[in-house]
């Protein structure tokens, strides 16, 4: 494989002008293709064979203008709406009819007045039954008297012919009970409607905020930014009306910007870092500019693929994240090789051959590692994290090729422009002497002056106090880890938002008048196993109702029928937001008792309804971690004990991802679950954890771990096999790679962390997890952690049963500390 990466670093030295001008096509034809072709985010958080997506599409057929989906447009004045405002209000209700996809919506004063109106029917219901009740007790006095008049023995028969009077009254009275009892119970099923409907009342009691529902034929997710944009055309209108307009989540999700200024300050950053590692401009501006062109590519590419793949919108800002902070790492590790080679006095294409022989096959292999973890997410079975794992592992894949095809180009162009002048006046100065010195075996003060200069600095420090170093660094980390016992999973909704947007706006808006359930209710569909008429439906589905709540639910609501009277859908709001601990408890309570309820009412029940769908995605999520983490460990077991031929150095950076891996969990609970330094972090109210979050982050920093492992273990591994002690080997390693690792952590850190404050909420834990696991992955485990412990091992650390001789035994400067 190295021989094949030297022969590319010629091939693109000999032709650089013709590969830079090929990525640059390619660059502007991704580009092209995403402002052109792309659909954007078209995709959900699903799962295939979901019970609460069958429950969902049955329900869109059985009543098509519920839609497959809904959002709020929520509506608020101050002083209450006028005539004037409710007039807009309709007209831009039946203006919304006419947009693409939009299934119905409905006019909240429109649903008041209903309400209103059947409270009327029922008060007259009440009153008729009262004069009824009235009229049958007359009846019955008077029934009374008249038989207290008769003889107690008279037979039937002479009551037939003394009163034929008393006999009809008797009877027109067993009538009249039979017509109370039949209009008793209308009244009883009305008013229990009714405190239904009143619950679903899209008006709240002060008049001050009003709710339009609006259904789509499709998933909210699916929406194209058209449609999303005529939609709030159509209510913006309403402002020039004084009513303030805001819209739920599912209607407010901006997926149309990847990169925005949080994350050039990222990029400034590590500017910065570069600038001060390699200490030149060109040097420092040339990985920056080499990762965009690579990962910029990438993520065009993933984005124009969203015309014929549904991705969600955290999938383009993944590859993004990944490609830029991957594609700068790389590109600094074959550039630091090519100065390193250019300083001994190598010509410019054959550095650019041997950089790309040693640092390339580092790059080629890390890569290669990134790519299988991330794309080992299908093995979750979900779909949308399988697409988001294949993004990611297209995205490092193309960062990879313009590492090993892009970078040697643009480096054969530059030669000895990416040295600093100093570097350059002594390569010129002593090129002779540093060439000579290439060739030539050093003498034994020059490798022991390497010996001691190697015990130096921060390795030097760490190998002094290995005991106490490892107990620091895993302290750390054993601290950081505890929250992760309290780990709640679950998807975004309006709380998650910034506080400044207008659906964290509308989730309070409805919180405050509403109710705080009423974010997220619980779809139950109830359908009858023999069809009745409306009546029927309507007592059926309110008994459904009783035996389906529970402590936990603030109040039911009937809030569609469908119009052969057989299927109605109950709304279950409760007392808590959609992410809460009690609505979890609420809706698996819920499922305990349908079946028994299924058997009492003669229905078929099934739950549905975003709140009820991100918990089944979320627990079977986190039945998938399990797996996935085997998998990733096996797998860097075996990565790395055929890398090192070693049984121990595998075992302990897999102790080392285990420990970052989980203490960037605890972190995260922390921050995003716990709300620690919440407001530093933009958190507007701490919640479950994305879902999806723990199982990416493991198949992202498994990558970046190994990474790190080869470019300080190498050099450990390289020392030891040219002879010298296991103790040396492990501070001359270091010498070699810290910096490497550290200047790339650096940065890495800083890409990830420009995520923090991304415009997506959803990729802000994602960027925090990310950049706090990097940071302890480089500086606590890699640089702390691994030379530590390697420098307690000794000679064990390079066991290999398979290899009887596996270093020279030539008689290698020994290092008395």
């Amino acid at each position: 494989m190295t021989g094949a990466l030297r022969q590319i670093g010629h091939t693109v030295a000999n032709h650089a002008r013709a590969a830079i001008a090929l990525w640059l096509v390619l660059f502007v034809i991704a580009g092209a293709g995403a402002l052109t072709l792309a659909r954007g985010a078209t995709a959900s958080y699903t799962m295939p064979g979901a019970s609460f997506d069958a429950v969902r599409a049955d329900l869109q057929t059985k009543l098509p203008d519920n839609g497959v989906s809904s959002g709020y447009v929520v509506l608020e004045s101050a002083g209450g709406f006028t005539d004037e405002q409710k007039q807009a209000i309709a007209q831009a209700v039946d203006t919304s009819h006419q947009v693409e996809d939009v299934a119905g919506s409905v006019n909240p004063f429109e649903a008041a007045d209903a309400i209103a109106q059947a409270t009327t029917t029922l008060e007259n219901s009440k009153a008729q039954l009262d004069q009824l009740q009235a009229q049958i007790s007359q009846g019955q006095a008077k029934v009374d008297q008249a038989r207290a008049a008769l003889p107690t023995d008279i037979s039937q028969e002479e009551l037939k012919e003394l009163a034929p009077d008393l006999l009809a009254q008797e009877e027109s009275l067993k009538q009249a009970r039979i017509t109370l009892r039949a209009n008793k119970l209308k009244v009883d099923t009305g008013q229990r409607e009714l405190d239904a409907m009143a619950e679903a009342n899209l008006v709240s009691q002060d008049g001050t905020v009003a709710i339009v529902s609006v259904a789509f034929n499709k998933d909210t997710n699916s929406l194209t930014p058209e449609v999303r944009q005529k939609v709030f055309e159509t209510f913006k209108a309403l402002e020039d009306k004084g009513i303030t307009v805001n819209y739920s989540y599912e209607l407010d999700q901006d997926v149309s910007k990847v990169f925005g200024a949080s994350e050039a300050i990222g990029l400034a950053v590590a500017f910065v870092v570069l600038l001060i590692t390699l200490g030149t401009v060109v040097a420092a501006g040339l990985p920056l500019i080499l990762a965009l062109i690579g990962a910029g590519t990438a993520v065009a590419l993933v984005y124009t693929s969203t015309a014929f793949i549904g991705m969600t919108a955290t999938d383009p800002v993944l590859a993004l994240m990944l490609g830029l902070g991957i594609g700068i790492d790389y590109a600094l590790l074959i550039l630091h090789r090519f100065r390193e080679e250019l300083m001994d006095g190598v010509d410019v294409r054959e550095a650019v051959a041997i950089a790309n022989s040693t640092a390339g096959h580092s790059v080629l292999f890390a890569g290669m590692t990134n790519i299988v973890a991330l794309s080992a997410l299908f093995l979750t079975g979900l779909p949308f994290l399988a697409v988001m794992g294949f993004a990611g592992a297209f995205s490092v894949a193309l960062v990879v090729a313009s590492s090993l095809t892009l970078v040697p180009a643009v480096l054969s162009l530059l030669g000895t422009k990416v040295l600093t002048k100093k570097q350059q006046e002594e390569r010129r100065k002593d090129l002779h002497r540093i060439s000579d010195k290439t060739h030539k075996p050093r003498n034994r003060r020059e490798a022991f002056a390497e010996i001691e200069a190697a015990y130096k600095g921060w390795g030097g420090f760490v190998t002094r106090h290995p005991i106490t170093m490892t107990l620091v660094s895993v302290a750390i980390l054993i601290l950081a880890i505890i929250p992760t016992s309290s780990l709640r999973l679950g998807l975004p909704d309006g709380s998650y938002q910034a506080s400044d947007s207008t659906s964290y706006r509308a989730y309070q808006t409805i919180s405050d008048k509403f109710g705080e359930g009423f974010n997220g209710p619980i779809l139950a569909g109830v359908t009858l196993s023999v069809p009745g008429d409306q009546e029927h439906l309507r007592l059926v589905a309110l008994n459904v109702a009783g035996k389906l709540n529970n402590k936990d639910i603030e109040s039911v609501a009937i809030v569609g029928m469908s119009e052969d009277n057989a299927t109605a859908v109950l709304a279950f709001f409760p007392k808590e937001g959609p992410s809460a601990q009690s609505t979890q408890d609420a809706v698996h309570a819920m499922l305990d008792k349908v079946e028994p309820a299924e058997k009492a009412t003669a229905t078929s029940i099934g739950l549905t309804g975003q709140t009820v769908a991100n918990i089944e995605i979320s627990e079977q999520i986190s039945t998938s971690i399990p797996l996935y983490l085997s998998v990733v460990i096996l797998l860097c077991l075996i990565l790395m004990a055929l890398v090192f031929r070693s049984i121990i150095v595998p075992v302990m950076a897999t102790i080392g991802f285990l420990l970052s891996t989980l203490a960037s969990f605890g972190a995260v609970v922390a921050v995003y679950q716990w709300g620690w330094m919440g407001d530093l972090f933009g958190v507007t109210q701490p919640g479950p954890i994305l879902a999806f979050l723990p199982i990416l982050l493991i198949g992202i920093l498994f990558g970046l771990s190994v990474d790190y492992q080869i470019f300080i273990v190498s050099g450990m591994r390289d020392a030891y096999r040219k002879g010298h002690t296991a103790l040396d080997a492990v501070a001359i390693g270091y010498k070699q790679g810290g910096g490497v690792v550290t200047a790339c952590g650096v940065i890495m850190v800083a890409v990830f962390a420009s995520f923090v404050f991304s415009h997506l909420t959803a990729v802000r834990p994602i960027g925090f997890a990310l950049a706090l696991g990097v940071a302890m992955d480089a500086f606590l485990i890699r640089t702390t952690f691994i030379p530590a412990t390697m420098y307690l091992l000794g000679d064990v650390a390079w066991w290999w049963p398979f290899e009887k001789k596996n270093r020279k035994t030539e008689d290698a400067p020994k290092h008395i500390a």
